[in-house]
């Protein structure tokens, strides 16, 4: 996975996501693998936006 095809605002949300202190994390590699597959960085947006919702992770706004 090449985390560098990543919009920069995204690989931003996830430098400064709060570490984990209990429990299981949010956030799986294989979740940014669906994002990270696609290359148009509005996609990958969209795409971050509602795994963020959904899974409770915080996301910039855009």
């Amino acid at each position: 996975m090449n985390l560098l095809n990543l919009a920069p605002d995204i690989q931003e949300a996830l430098l400064f996501l709060p570490p984990m202190e209990q429990g299981k994390d949010t956030l799986t590699e294989r979740d940014l693998r669906v994002i990270v597959a696609v290359t148009d960085w509005r996609k990958q947006r969209r795409l971050w936006k509602d795994f963020a919702a959904n899974a409770g992770v915080p996301s910039p706004s855009y």
